[in-house]
This record gives structure tokens, C-alpha cells and sequence, in this order.
């Protein structure tokens, strides 16, 4: 056999040296010049007109096949016209032309990937994404648990229920692995190889798809360890599954699924990510409408894939409530009532981040319309130098005497009227918050309000309700905490 030469020996023949080039092999360079030569002989030309494949020739005996050709022999492109060609076509710089060309670019990649099948990431990419061949063979289980149980026709009705509750907590466990595989090995896997030929270079992976791949190594390292060893047991005895042996692997629960707490704090921007991709870019919506037609998505598609983890991880106490409501045994009972009870803490601890979360995003937003504290007009530079470090008003910082994970909030906010002076009235904008009253003003030309008050602690604020029914808030007296209501200003909240 002929070894290959060196790169500058003249062209690959032969179908794997086709699909080389078609890969983006050696040739890639200087495919790349114009639309018509993305691809070397052996390689698929698109109709710039027409946007489909051109003369497509299958394996015929004493064709391409035996003059060592591509499978597909496409039509060369005509060569440029120096008058009367496409419009556009003395225009190479043109912005849209150059939009035309990705996207015939992309329909051939797209093309060749289904053809050929995915080609292969660098080891690193492929470590990082969790896409391997054969990791997931020990992810296999049978059709029915009772092909593992032979004497399952003696058993009682509600023993049968409990095997069920058991399965489905089993199969569906693989089901959802497989979906989180679909956005690895499918849609992660095509769009990094787009990248690396420069399509779709704008799109994030990991804005995009986040922690997934440390939610795939979560449960297959769960499967191995928890779910498995249950499933082998039953293989080997032949008796029914048992559901205290999942007890220990449940009680470390918050431990083994601890990435599910950073996937839940970014699935809501990771989605808008997603929508705002497919539907501000083009070339990025064709490639997940492939994506979801190809015979390895399911028809799932992108935003319900996304989803999947919240939806998975809030199903296992549903599922484990089913096993119990099944068991009759006190044992099983009690393993049962505290795998729930792992689980659902756990839950709560996510669910308390998430809402920390969205109440930071709101009180940030909040801050970003309350303009800087200058309640004082400093005489000069000097005062001014002297003043601004207690003139700053940071809303986002902790607030006093109280634990950390209590993030401020906005409670109240809108208009009200207090007095200026013996006869004049102000109309002034208010914030409530956790701890803290603002007085500001609302500023005309920018959606901001300036603080005009120095800001009140509501551990010095002494409120009355008021006896009119229209009024649908109180009335305010502020005074230091020995004055007790005793002086200071009054201010009325309708």
C-alpha cells in the first residue's frame, strides 16, 4: 500500500481522503476562498441560487467508485463571469453576500454531518463535555422488572405496585440521562465543530448549555453507585427490588447533586440565552431546527431540553412517595420517610438560593434607578473630598444586624406628599425597603430618582395606622428611639 506523501504531493484520493477534505482536512484553507470552492474535488457544491445539492450521482459500477471519487460527484462551479453574471457577483466584500455564503456554508456542514455522522472533538472537548463512545454501555435495563423476578406471579398485588414505583424511579433515570446526552453529544458536539471552521463563532457553549456536563458525571456516578448496585442485586438473587438498599445513597442526596444548585440559579437567563439566539441569528436557528429533526433528539426540542434538570430533580420525591405509599413494611417505611426528607431539604436549599438569587437581580435593578446620595451642596472641593465617603449609599451591601443570606428587598414604592416649610407642599417619590426608607425626587430626563433626605432605619421609624379607609397605608412619625414618637416630622402615605 502506498503510503501518503507529503502535504505538497498533490491531492488525497480515494473516500477516505474525500471525507478528509470534506472535513475540513488539509485543503481547508484554501477551500475557503470563494462560495463556489468551499470544497475540494470529492466535496459537496451548493446551487447559490436554488440553495440545494446539485447532480447527485450514486455508487455506480465503474464510476467514481473505481476511479477512487467521493460517493458523491457534484458539478464544478462555473467560473466567474466578467459580465452578465449573478448580481452581487463583482461584489466579494458585500455584507449580505457574505451572510449568503455562511449560511450555504452551514446547510453543506449541516449536510455533510448527517451524511457522515459527527466528527470527532479534540480529546480535551470531548472530556470536558462528557462526549465519549461506549461510557454510557453500563446504562442498559431491562423491558420489566419482571424479567428479573421469577416467582413475580406469587407475589401480592401491592408487592407488584411497589416493583413498579421502583422501575419507573429506574427507567426514568435513564431516560433523563439520555436527554442530557442529546444536548452534549448532538447540540454541544455540532456547534463547537461549526466553530472550529468559524460558523457560529458569536454562540456561547457554556452561556448555552451551563453545568450540564457535571449534571451527566451526577447521575451516572449515582447509576453506579446507588441506582446499580439495587438493580444487580435483584439480577443476581432473583428477588424483588429492595428499596432500603437505595437509603444511604439517598441520605448524602445534597452532596452527590450539589451542581444542580448552580444549573437552578442560571436556567432562567440560560433559556432567555437560548430564545434570544434563535431568534436575533439566523444561522444559529437553522442549526437547532437540525438538531431537533436529526433521529438522535427525539424531537426534543431546545428550551424543553433545557428544562429537563429543574423538571428532573423536583420528580424524585414524587417518585419516592410512590415506593412508599406501596411498602407496608416498617422498615422500608421508615428508610423511605428519610430519603424524602434528604431529598425535599434539598430542595429547599435550592429553592432558597434561587429566590436570594432573583431578589439580588431586583434589588440591583432597583439601586440602578436611585441615583447618588447629595443631600448636602458642599461649599468647596475640599468639603466635597471630606463628604463623599458618607455620602455614598450602597443598596446592594449586607444590611446591619442581621445574617447574610438575608438579602434586601423592595417592599413599597410610589408617590406621596409631605410638607415644606409652614404652608409649602412637596410631592416626593418613595422606596421602602427591608430596613431602610428613601425619600427622593424623580428626575425628568432620566428614569432615575435622586435622594433628597437623609435615609431613614426603620428601627427609628414610628408608624400609626390612619382611621380614614381611603388612606391604604399609615402615618410616619420619625424620632430617635428615646424620643419615643415624641417630635420629629409626620408624613401621610394615601
Amino acid at each position: 500500500m502506498k503510503a501518503f506523501g507529503p502535504p505538497n504531493e498533490g491531492p488525497l484520493q480515494g473516500l477516505v481522503a474525500s471525507r478528509i477534505e470534506t472535513y475540513g482536512g488539509r485543503h481547508r484553507a484554501s477551500a475557503q476562498s470563494t462560495a463556489g470552492s468551499l470544497y475540494p474535488r470529492g466535496g459537496l457544491v451548493l446551487d447559490p441560487s436554488r440553495r440545494r445539492l446539485q447532480q447527485y450521482v450514486p455508487f455506480v459500477r465503474g464510476s467514481g467508485q473505481s476511479r477512487g471519487l467521493s460517493p458523491m460527484r457534484l458539478r464544478d462551479p462555473e467560473p466567474e463571469k466578467r459580465h452578465g453574471g449573478h448580481v452581487g457577483a463583482g461584489l466579494p466584500h458585500s455584507p449580505k453576500l457574505k451572510e449568503v455564503t455562511k449560511a450555504h456554508e452551514l446547510e453543506v456542514r449541516l449536510h455533510t454531518f448527517s451524511m457522515f455522522g459527527m466528527p470527532r472533538l479534540p480529546p480535551e472537548d470531548r472530556r470536558h463535555w462528557e462526549i465519549g463512545e461506549g461510557g454510557d454501555s453500563g446504562l442498559a435495563i431491562e423491558k420489566s422488572w419482571r424479567e428479573l423476578v421469577p416467582g413475580h406471579k406469587e407475589m401480592s398485588r401491592e408487592l407488584c405496585h411497589q416493583q413498579e414505583a421502583l422501575w419507573e424511579l429506574l427507567t426514568t433515570e435513564l431516560i433523563y440521562v439520555r436527554k442530557l446526552k442529546i444536548m452534549t453529544d448532538l447540540l454541544a458536539a455540532g456547534l463547537l465543530n461549526l466553530q472550529r471552521v468559524g460558523l457560529l463563532t458569536e454562540v456561547s457553549a457554556e452561556t448555552l448549555f451551563g453545568n450540564v456536563p457535571s449534571l451527566i458525571r451526577t447521575h451516572r456516578s449515582f447509576w453506579e453507585e446507588v441506582l446499580g448496585p439495587t438493580l444487580e442485586e435483584t439480577r443476581a438473587s432473583g428477588q424483588p427490588l429492595d428499596p432500603i438498599g437505595l437509603e444511604s445513597g439517598f441520605l448524602t442526596f445534597g452532596q452527590r447533586f450539589h451542581p444542580y444548585v448552580q444549573y437552578c440559579l442560571r436556567v432562567k437567563q440560560t433559556m432567555a440565552y437560548a430564545r434570544e439566539q434563535q431568534e436575533t441569528n439566523p444561522l444559529f436557528h437553522a442549526f437547532v431546527q437540525w438538531c431537533e429533526k436529526h433521529k438522535r433528539s427525539g424531537r426534543q426540542m431546545l428550551c424543553d431540553l433545557l428544562i429537563k434538570p429543574h423538571q428532573r430533580i423536583t420528580k424524585y420525591p414524587l417518585l419516592l412517595h410512590a415506593v412508599l405509599k406501596r411498602s407496608p413494611e416498617a422498615r422500608a417505611q421508615e428508610a423511605l420517610n428519610a430519603m424524602i426528607e434528604a431529598v425535599e431539604s434539598f430542595l429547599r436549599h435550592i429553592n432558597g438560593q434561587v429566590r436570594q438569587g432573583e431578589e439580588q437581580e431586583s434589588l440591583a435593578a432597583a439601586a440602578q434607578r436611585i441615583g447618588p446620595y447629595e443631600v448636602l451642596e458642599p461649599p468647596s472641593d475640599e468639603v466635597e473630598k471630606n463628604l463623599r465617603p458618607f455620602s455614598t449609599l450602597d443598596l446592594t451591601s449586607p444590611m446591619l444586624g442581621v445574617a447574610s443570606e438575608h438579602t434586601r428587598q423592595l417592599l413599597l414604592e410610589g408617590p406621596v406628599r409631605v410638607k415644606e416649610g409652614r404652608e409649602g407642599k412637596l410631592d416626593v417619590y418613595l422606596f421602602l425597603f427591608s430596613d431602610v426608607l428613601l425619600v427622593t425626587k424623580p428626575q425628568r430626563k432620566v428614569d432615575k430618582a435622586k435622594v433628597i433626605r437623609p435615609p431613614l432605619m426603620l428601627e427609628k421609624l414610628v408608624c400609626q395606622p390612619l382611621r380614614d379607609p381611603r388612606t391604604s397605608f399609615l402615618r410616619g412619625a420619625f424620632s430617635s428611639p428615646s424620643s419615643r414618637g415624641e417630635g420629629g416630622a409626620g408624613m401621610e402615605i394615601k
